[in-house]
Order: structure tokens, then C-alpha cells, then sequence
């Protein structure tokens, strides 16, 4: 049994993101932690899950807990998930310490303060890898709207794809995050400058994906595993012409793939042009990123 920290501003977002990481649901959610079964180094892959490891106790009564830990050594890292708890988790942290042998040589042991006063104790396997979002983030090539890595890789997690193609693919987030991520991509975009730009961030980080010219709404491969994209929303469509245009991509993506995940901004609503194509599982997450822009993520499917 594993545990999980998630991201407190984007609880659901995050948790979704596990779901699709261990593709299944959680066995148990707390305020801010899963419980969970499978891969306990599942945060190393994500985007909003802060730490993941292997649960060695549950309990509201910290005896349970000095009981599996006494006389082990740690280093302790307390996690105090709602704020109201703070005073409580300082005796808790406490008693915990006088049991154990502290280094920072030994394993992390996660104590995670929750709902109902409820005591996380376990052992840490692996943390969110934020230099490697840093270091994406630096690419040579990028410009103003440009989705950051970390919302690119989450959206390639959400996908649940171990094969991915964004026709819009612009300075080439997505595909950095799912080369990093070790999937095959596939890129296009229909112009020539912004695929020279993402191709030389790519070589900038040793990847490499196919890329090829095409316009989004005339796909040219027959069928691929899931498309995540981030299409165009800004000023230099009239709401007629981009309406037409996301009307154009969802009839043609539906047409060669089962997965759909893309951003937009969040005014616009596109769930009725997507069941029209054929989307018929439809979920949706608001990102705020700054006074002037705030994300929506679609996740659809054609079969439910």
C-alpha cells in the first residue's frame, strides 16, 4: 500500500493525474494524500504529486504509529496538510522523534498530518522531479502564451498513452515532457518557423521526435494512440474563425484517435463541438496561471 501527496491547489488535477499514472483509482483519499496500490515511485513521473513511498502506518493514535518505527532510522520530514493541525502535529512530531534514530543518511520517513487528525507514517520513494520542469523551462525557443512543462506533462500523464501526436506543436512543450517521459511522439504543425523552433529545442535536450508539416484539420496519420495538444486561442483569430477551427480538429482527431487531450482558455466551452465529433467522456480542469489567463484541460474519450 502506497501513499501519495498531492498538489493542495490542484487537488483534483492532481489526483486524476495518479489515476491515470496507476490506471485505476486510488484505494482511500484523505484532505491532500491517496492511498493507493501500485507503483510507489509514481511521483518521480508527474507533473502535481509532490511525494510518493510505501505506507507503513495509519492511525489516529500515535502509539500505532511509534509501534511500526521504533528504534528505525530516519530522516523526518513532517507534512501538515491543513493548516488547523499545526499545533497538533508539533507534540505528534515530537513523540515520533524520541522513538527513532534520526540521519539524514537514513530513508525519508513521510509523517503526513490529515483529515480528522488522521497520522500518514511512510517511508519516501521518490518526489516530483522539479529540475527537470526547470530545466525544460530554460529551451531556447519559446514565446508569450507558450504552455509550461508542467502543465505539458501532466497533460501527456493524463493521456494514459504510451504514444502520443500534438498537431499544433508550436515551440514543442508536449513533446519534450512525453520524450522525457519515454513515449513516442509525434509532432506537426502548419508552420514551417515554429517546427524549426521546436525542433531545435528538442536536439537542445538531446530528444528527438518525428516532426512534419501539416494543418490540424487534415490529419495525415491514420491512427495514433492519443493526440495532446495545445491549439491556438489567442487574437489572431476572429470567435468565428476559431470556432470553426476546433470544429474542424475535433471532427478530424475523432476520426484517428480514441484520446483527446488538449488546453484552451477557459471562457470558451467546447463540450458540445466535442460530442458532436464523437467525444462522448468529457472531463475538465481549471488552471489559473496568472491575472490574464486561466487554462481549461479537456481529457475526452470516444468510449466511456
Amino acid at each position: 500500500m502506497n501513499y501519495a501527496i498531492l498538489n493542495l491547489n490542484n487537488i483534483f488535477l492532481s489526483l486524476d493525474e495518479l489515476r491515470a499514472l496507476i490506471h485505476g483509482n486510488e484505494r482511500e483519499y484523505l484532505y491532500g494524500v491517496a492511498i493507493y496500490e501500485g507503483d510507489p515511485k509514481i511521483a518521480q513521473k508527474s507533473a502535481f504529486i509532490k511525494k510518493s513511498g510505501e505506507v507503513l502506518s495509519i492511525s489516529s493514535d500515535v502509539k500505532d504509529i511509534i509501534e511500526k518505527v521504533r528504534g528505525m532510522c530516519f530522516s523526518v520530514d513532517l507534512n501538515v496538510l491543513m493548516r488547523e493541525y499545526k499545533s497538533y502535529a508539533i507534540p505528534i512530531y515530537s513523540e515520533i522523534i524520541k522513538n527513532v534514530k534520526t540521519s539524514r543518511n537514513c530513508e525519508k520517513l513521510d509523517l503526513i498530518i490529515t483529515e480528522g487528525k488522521t497520522v500518514i507514517a511512510g517511508i519516501r520513494k521518490a518526489e516530483k522531479d522539479s529540475k527537470s520542469l526547470i530545466s525544460h523551462s530554460k529551451r531556447p525557443y519559446t514565446q508569450s502564451g507558450t504552455l509550461n512543462p508542467e502543465l505539458g506533462r501532466v497533460m501527456v500523464n493524463l493521456s494514459e498513452s504510451r504514444e502520443i501526436y500534438d498537431p499544433f506543436v508550436g515551440t514543442g512543450t508536449i513533446l519534450i515532457e512525453a520524450k522525457w517521459l519515454g513515449l513516442k511522439c509525434v509532432g506537426s504543425d502548419i508552420d514551417l518557423k515554429m517546427l524549426s523552433k521546436a525542433k531545435e529545442n528538442l536536439k537542445y535536450f538531446g530528444y528527438e521526435c518525428d516532426l512534419f508539416q501539416a494543418d490540424s484539420r487534415k490529419i495525415p496519420i491514420k491512427k495514433i494512440e492519443s493526440i495532446v495538444t495545445d491549439p491556438p486561442y489567442g487574437r489572431s483569430f476572429s470567435p468565428k474563425g476559431l470556432s470553426e477551427l476546433y470544429e474542424e480538429f475535433f471532427y478530424n482527431a475523432s476520426e484517428h484517435t480514441n484520446t483527446l487531450v488538449f488546453s484552451t482558455d477557459f471562457k470558451f466551452d467546447w463540450r458540445d463541438k466535442l460530442k458532436e465529433a464523437g467525444f462522448k467522456d468529457i472531463k475538465i480542469h481549471m488552471i489559473y496561471e496568472h491575472k490574464s489567463l486561466s487554462r481549461a484541460v479537456y481529457v475526452v474519450r470516444k468510449n466511456v
